[in-house]
């Protein structure tokens, strides 16, 4: 079930952090059109189910027949494994649930005076110890 990604994240590794960021945040899994429209570079809606389907056929999630937002996480380590690989391609810091913060490989200080904060809330994906059950 569990490969190691290497190089730029694969479309089905970046839509699986996709499911489990809404399944922590939400406790509910995004639509197909929201998957494809968060996939960087969207895409359409077809080929966002062709991507979950591709996690469906290698075990990693399921999808529960007839329901609307209803994938599952059913191999949850390796899962975990993937969304924290993709944050850090994506240069977040990740949390070890129970461990101190990553440090940054180099820390370079800038002086505020050089540097404006953003003005738009940063995106954060939750650590889990397991997903919540939506029936």
């Amino acid at each position: 079930m569990g490969e190691k990604i290497s190089g730029a994240p694969l479309r089905r590794d970046e839509a699986l952090a996709i499911i489990v960021d809404s399944l922590a945040r939400h406790g509910s899994s995004p639509t197909f059109e929201e998957i494809g429209k968060r996939l960087q570079p969207p895409v359409c809606k077809r080929r966002a189910i062709q991507i979950v389907d591709q996690l469906i056929e290698r075990g990693i999630i399921e999808k529960v027949p007839g329901a609307i937002r209803a994938l599952r996480v059913r191999d949850v380590a390796y899962a975990r494994q993937i969304a924290a690989q993709y944050a850090r391609k994506i240069g977040w810091t990740v949390a070890v649930p129970g461990g101190d913060l990553e440090q940054p490989p180099e820390v370079v200080m800038i002086p505020a005076s050089l540097y404006t904060l953003p003005s738009v809330q940063l995106h954060v994906l939750a650590p889990f110890e397991h997903l919540p059950d939506p029936d």
